[in-house]
C-alpha cells in the first residue's frame, strides 16, 4: 500500500503484513515549520488550494462568475480551437451560458466548492468543443436555421409556456431583450441539434439488429479449478523461508514521513531530545495514511519494508534495532522517512500457517519461478485425475471447490451490447486468461471438453468448457432495443471522434490555471 492509502485493509493484530510507501506529494512547508502540524498533501488537496485562493477572492458561482470573467473580459478568453474555430469564452456566448447554467447546477448540489469550479468550467468546456465542432461540420454540409424552423423551436421550448403550453400572452408580455435572448440561443443551437438527432436516429438494418441480438443470446458456460501457490506443498515453503530466514522477520513499526531530509532531521532531533514524542510528531507531521493512527503500522514482515528504501541496505538497520529506537531519516520513494521500532525483529514461526501462507504469497509474486514448475506439473496430474473421475473429484480430493461460470456470450471486442467475463466469472482468473487465442480456444473446443491447463499470472486454471446455451430473453430485449443503444452509442463515437481528431487543440489545463486561476492572483 502507499502512503496515501486508508488502512480498512489492515492485517489482523499479530499478523505480519506488507508496506509500500509511494511518493509524497509536495506542499509549502519549510523546515522551521517541520514540527507544527500539517495538511495531508494529495492532487484534489493541490487543486483545491488552487481553487480557494480564487473562493476567498470572487468565487459566489453564477453570479461571481460573470464579475470574474463576464463583461470585462472585452475580447473572451481562448482554451484551444477545433479547426479554424476558437474554443472561446466570451460575455454572451454559447461557453458563457455553457458556465452559467453549470454554475447554477452546482450551487444546488451541495458539492465540495473547492472541486466545483474546476467541474464548472471543464465541463461548459466539454460542451463547447463538442457544439464547435459540430457547428463547423453543419456549417460546410449547408445545414442553416430557418426562420420558419426557428419559430417552431421557440414555441416548443417551452420559454413562454403557461401551464405546460405555450402561451400567447407570456410571449407578448415578455421584453424585447427577452425574445432576442431566446431566439439567438434557438437559433444558435439548431444546426447541432439537427446534426446530433441525426446521427442518434439512424435506423440499422433489420439483419444487423439480429445479427448482434443472437450474438448478445449465444453465450457458453464453464468450470474450473484454481492450481496456485496455496498447493504449493508447505515444506517446500518452509524450506525456502529457512533459506532466506531475513526476508520473514516480523517487526512491529511507526512511520513518520515528510517531503525533505532536512524536515525529519528536525522532526527526529525533537524526538530524541524529549520536546515531543513519535506519535505526537506523526499526527502533526506526517504525510502518509498512517498519520492518523499516531503512525503505527503494525506488524510486517521485513521484505514488506525494503521496498520503502531507496538503498534497500539501510532497511538492516531495522533488523538490529531494539524496542522503542527512532532511525532515520531515510530515503524513500520521493520521500523521508523516519521509523519507531516499538517491537524489535523476530524470527517467524517457519511451521506457523499464517507465515507459510506469506511465504507462498511471497513466491508467487517476487519468485514465481521458483514454484511455477511444481503447479505446471500438478496442474498436468489433475488434468489426467479429471480426464478419469471427473473436475469434481479433483476438487474433493484437493478441499477446492469448481468456479461455476454462467452462460457468457464470445464478445472478444469488449462491445456494450453485450456480457462478459467481468459479470459471469466470479473469481476473475478465466477473465483475466480470455484473451487473444485463449479466447478463441474457448469457444471454438467442443462442448464438455476439459482443456490442457492454462497459465494465468503465477496460476494454472483447469478448465472444463461447458454447454452452449441461448438466452431468448436477451435475445428478444435486444432486439427491441438495439436502435436506442445504436443510436446513443453512435452519438459516443461520434463525440469521441471529434474529441481524437487533429483538428482539436486542447489548452484547457493551461488556460484554466494561468488565466483563471491568475485573473485576480
Amino acid at each position: 500500500m502507499s502512503v496515501n492509502d486508508d488502512t480498512n485493509g489492515k492485517k489482523p493484530e499479530g499478523e505480519a503484513k506488507e508496506l509500500t510507501i509511494g511518493k509524497v506529494k509536495k506542499d509549502a512547508a519549510v523546515k522551521e515549520a517541520a514540527l507544527k502540524p500539517k495538511r495531508k498533501i494529495t492532487v484534489g488537496w493541490v487543486l483545491g488550494m488552487f481553487i480557494l485562493i480564487l473562493i476567498a477572492i470572487s468565487f459566489v458561482l453564477a453570479p461571481a462568475i460573470e464579475a470574474f470573467v463576464g463583461k470585462s473580459t472585452s475580447n473572451g478568453i481562448v482554451f484551444g480551437k477545433y479547426g479554424k474555430q476558437e474554443i472561446k469564452y466570451a460575455y454572451g456566448n454559447y461557453f458563457y451560458d455553457q458556465v452559467q447554467n453549470y454554475a447554477d447546477q452546482y450551487k444546488s448540489s451541495g458539492a465540495d466548492q473547492t472541486q466545483a469550479l474546476y467541474q464548472i468550467w471543464k465541463s461548459a468546456y466539454d460542451s463547447t468543443v463538442i457544439f464547435t465542432a459540430i457547428n463547423e461540420l453543419a456549417s460546410k454540409a449547408g445545414i442553416i436555421a430557418a426562420n420558419d424552423v426557428v419559430n417552431r423551436a421557440i414555441i416548443n421550448s417551452g420559454a413562454y409556456n403557461k401551464d405546460g403550453k405555450f402561451d400567447v400572452a407570456t410571449y407578448q408580455n415578455a421584453s424585447a431583450e427577452s425574445k432576442a435572448n431566446v431566439e439567438k440561443s434557438v437559433r444558435r443551437s439548431l444546426p447541432y441539434q439537427i446534426v446530433v438527432d441525426d446521427i442518434g436516429t439512424v435506423l440499422s438494418s433489420s439483419a444487423e439488429a439480429e445479427y448482434i441480438a443472437t450474438m448478445a443470446g449465444s453465450g457458453r458456460t464453464f468450470r474450473y479449478l484454481a492450481v496456485d501457490q496455496n498447493q504449493y506443498p508447505n515444506e517446500l515453503a518452509s524450506q525456502y523461508a529457512l533459506q532466506n530466514k531475513q526476508l520473514f522477520y516480523t517487526m512491529d513499526l511507526s512511520i513518520i514521513s515528510t517531503e525533505t531530509a532536512e524536515q525529519a532531521k528536525t522532526i527526529y532531533d525533537s524526538i530524541t531530545s524529549g520536546q515531543t514524542t513519535f506519535e505526537a510528531a506523526a499526527v502533526a507531521n506526517s504525510l502518509d495514511s498512517f498519520a492518523a493512527e499516531e503512525g503505527k503500522v503494525g506488524q510486517i514482515y521485513y521484505y514488506g519494508i525494503t521496498s520503502n528504501f531507496k538503498n534497500a541496505e539501510d532497511a538492516l538497520a531495522l533488523l538490529s534495532a531494539k524496542d522503542g529506537d527512532v532511525l532515520g531519516p531515510f530515503e524513500a520513494n520521493g520521500s523521508f522517512s523516519l521509523y519507531k521500532v516499538n517491537s524489535a525483529a523476530v524470527e517467524s514461526d517457519y511451521t506457523s500457517e499464517g507465515t507459510l501462507a506469506s511465504v507462498k504469497a511471497y513466491l508467487a509474486v517476487n519468485d514465481s519461478a521458483l514454484i511455477d514448475t511444481y503447479l505446471s506439473d500438478l496442474a498436468k496430474s489433475w488434468v489426467e485425475t479429471a480426464k478419469a473421475e471427473g473436475l469434481d473429484e479433483v476438487a474433493l480430493q484437493n478441499g477446492l471447490e469448481v468456479v461455476e461460470v454462467g452462460a457468457t456470450p464470445y464478445n472478444v471486442g469488449k462491445s456494450s451490447y453485450m456480457s462478459d467475463f467481468t459479470y459471469t466469472d466470479p473469481s476473475g482468473l478465466l477473465g483475466s486468461a480470455a484473451t487473444g487465442d485463449v479466447a478463441k480456444q474457448l469457444y471454438t473446443t467442443e462442448p464438455n471438453t476439459l482443456l490442457d491447463p492454462i497459465k494465468v499470472g503465477s496460476s494454472y486454471l483447469l478448465l472444463e468448457v461447458g454447454e452452449d446455451t441461448q438466452d431468448e430473453g436477451m435475445t428478444s430485449y435486444l432486439s427491441m432495443f438495439y436502435d436506442y443503444y445504436s443510436g446513443s452509442q453512435n452519438q459516443q463515437d461520434f463525440s469521441q471522434a471529434l474529441y481524437t481528431s487533429d483538428a482539436f487543440e486542447d489548452n484547457f489545463l493551461t488556460t484554466f490555471l494561468t488565466v483563471i486561476l491568475g485573473q485576480n492572483s
